[in-house]
């Protein structure tokens, strides 16, 4: 049920990401708390994902069920979730905690001005600050990381349920033909 190209798959998307990390870390913490350039390169990788799909359904000549459909997509996701999240634990926690807490530090400058710029009441910006240290908090944890992958594999998911039906086989209804 599981190909063999999608294990390739997640492996490379994993190196992307961890490859994007790596230019970004060395950049700087400006290139963290540009949220534009991170979302296209999710959105880069999910874009292959599903294309990897539709070559694993062409590997199959044409056929493809839902369930395969679904298990491929997870198991690439799957993959690229759990490497580059282990890699940004042991990078922000292990191999460079100060630049951990810098980005942190930065992530939330750049948003309470963000906030500010849209005209947020004080107590608000106040509360978001608040919220957001707890989460870079929990984020440092293992449980904390391991939540978030399960949070976010769960979105995931959807989407794998939306490809899934998508990609699936069509099942001719009838196959006989009347004379």
């Amino acid at each position: 049920m599981i190909h063999s190209y999608a294990y390739r798959v997640g492996l490379i998307a994993s190196a992307i990401g961890v490859l994007y990390t790596l230019i970004a870390y060395f950049i700087g913490i400006e290139a963290f708390t540009n949220f534009l350039f991170p979302i296209l390169i999710v959105i880069g990788i999910l874009v292959y994902i599903i294309l990897s799909v539709k070559k694993i359904k062409s590997f199959q000549g044409g056929n493809l069920t839902f369930a395969s459909a679904f298990v491929n997509f997870m198991v690439m996701v799957g993959i690229y979730t759990i490497i580059t999240q282990l890699f940004n634990y042991l990078l922000i926690n292990i191999i460079d905690p100060e630049f951990g807490i810098a980005m942190a530090d930065a992530i939330i400058e750049k948003t309470v001005g963000m906030m500010e710029g849209f005209g947020t009441p004080e107590q608000a910006i106040v509360e978001a600050i608040e919220d957001m240290e707890v989460a870079f908090e929990d984020q440092a944890t293992i449980g904390g990381m391991l939540l978030g992958v399960l949070k976010y594999l769960g979105f995931m998911a959807v989407i794998g349920l939306i490809v899934a039906a998508i990609m699936k086989s069509k099942k001719e209804v009838f196959t006989e033909t009347v004379d």
